[in-house]
């Protein structure tokens, strides 16, 4: 469609003549119809006065024309030419920001895959740790392997020994707690009366499906980063066309 022809077009919508056009833009009948025939091209104050009688905004009197015609004819009117260079420049932003959600796809499924591929985030290992029972206030950490040191010296009948000894197996409270984080060759838990001292006795490997999941979502991230480039350069090139 040409200019000229979606003045008609716009005219006739309106219900309105030449002469009613004319006189509500404030031209010449004769000049409205060279417009109306491609055979002259609008100032930018007259072309102003059109939209204004048309009741129209710029962009709404450009999505008639294709882009090739708004560049080679329609570009020759300033109004026109400025939004079009306005319209370029979002559309080069646009682009950027396109291709920089592309990059930060790539970089973010790399990074996944590093991850659960490493161990980085979920370990694949789980820490054993074995507790004796409750150590009281005042008593050492070790009271349950040391309770010996405690007996005075000497102990001739052996009294206070064996009954140490039957008390300390009567306190004997096993537990045992199991850890995917590693929290030391020993660590404590307080509680009311004492305390519980954790000792590390050994770890073994597990399956943690989490790392699998943060494989998966790496390459699936990465796909879509290629995938968004790719798409990219064909909708830069339709659109280009």
């Amino acid at each position: 469609m040409t200019l000229g022809e979606q003045l008609k077009k716009l005219r006739n919508a309106k219900a309105m003549s030449q002469p009613d056009l004319a006189n509500l833009a404030g031209i010449e009948q004769s000049y409205l119809s060279k417009l109306e025939n491609d055979k002259s091209m609008p100032s930018n104050e007259i072309f102003r006065k059109l939209l204004t009688a048309f009741e129209l905004s710029l962009p709404e009197f450009i999505a008639a024309f294709d882009s090739s015609y708004a560049e080679n004819q329609l570009k020759q009117i300033p109004d026109i030419e400025y939004w079009l260079k306005q319209q370029q420049q979002s559309k080069i932003l646009n682009q950027r920001r396109y291709l920089y959600i592309c990059s930060a796809l790539i970089v973010f499924a790399i990074t996944l895959f590093f991850a659960g591929e490493n161990n980085r985030l979920f370990s694949n290992t789980q820490f054993q740790y074995y507790s004796q029972g409750v150590v009281l206030t005042g008593e050492p950490k070790d009271i349950f392997n040391d309770w010996e040191t405690l007996i005075p010296q000497p102990d001739v009948d052996n009294k206070l020994f064996y009954k140490k000894k039957m008390e300390m197996a009567q306190r004997k409270d096993k537990k045992h707690v199991v850890s995917v984080k590693y929290l030391g060759q020993s660590y404590v838990v307080n509680l009311t009366k004492g305390l519980r001292v954790y000792s590390l006795i050994g770890n073994k490997h597990i399956y943690n499906p989490a790392n699998a999941w943060l494989q998966i979502g790496g390459v699936f991230f990465f796909v879509m980063g290629i995938m968004g480039f790719i798409l990219e350069r064909r909708l830069y090139k339709t659109a280009s066309l």
